[in-house]
């Protein structure tokens, strides 16, 4: 779903905190981890969200359970993000730095991932997305879509494009332990 709001918005939406950082992630520097599955220009995107992955897990005292498809996924939010972030607003160059702010609560989860590059008019490109019936880019876009979709995460841009933000909420308790029990199977 998307929404006009900013990244210390999202933060508090989803506070009290329990843990917030910031990484700055340039691709060429990522110690990549063994057993990759993804394509050899985006193994660094691997590595890092497993790391990730892991810090954030051990921030909230428990597995992300399915909520982990939704953010690391082929069409998981900061998988789409990180890949964006390198493929269009960095264009692939591996040197570049990219900065993902992390904020985990006890409402949810929020993210923002900031490239280097010229940005993009956000406003008329989904105007135009839903005018023409389009994914929401010209070139696969299915990620943002499904983002653009989903009830449960929020989905914005600042910095004319160059940033993308989201946030997950954790819809109750109850939601959670349902995620967490989906992922043990019972």
């Amino acid at each position: 779903m998307f929404e006009d709001i900013d990244f210390r918005k999202m933060e508090s939406q989803i506070s009290p905190l329990k843990g917030a950082w910031i990484d700055r992630v340039v691709p060429e520097e990522v110690e990549l981890l063994p057993n990759n599955r993804y394509a050899p220009g985006y193994a660094w995107m691997f590595s890092y969200e497993k790391r990730l992955k892991h810090r954030i897990e051990k921030t909230l005292g428990h597995p992300l359970g399915s909520l982990e498809r939704r953010l690391f996924d082929s069409d998981g939010g900061l998988s789409e993000g990180f890949s964006n972030a390198f493929v269009h607003g960095n264009r692939r160059n591996a040197a570049l730095p990219i900065e993902v702010h992390t904020a985990v609560g006890r409402g949810g989860l929020a993210f923002s991932i900031q490239d280097q590059g010229a940005g993009f008019d956000v406003a008329s490109t989904i105007r135009a997305a839903k005018r023409n019936g389009r994914t929401f880019f010209h070139i696969a876009g299915n990620g943002i879509r499904s983002l653009l979709t989903s009830q449960r995460i929020v989905v914005s841009y600042s910095r004319g494009g160059r940033t993308l933000n989201l946030m997950l909420m954790f819809s109750s308790l109850s939601q959670v332990l349902a995620d967490l029990a989906g992922q043990r199977g019972e």
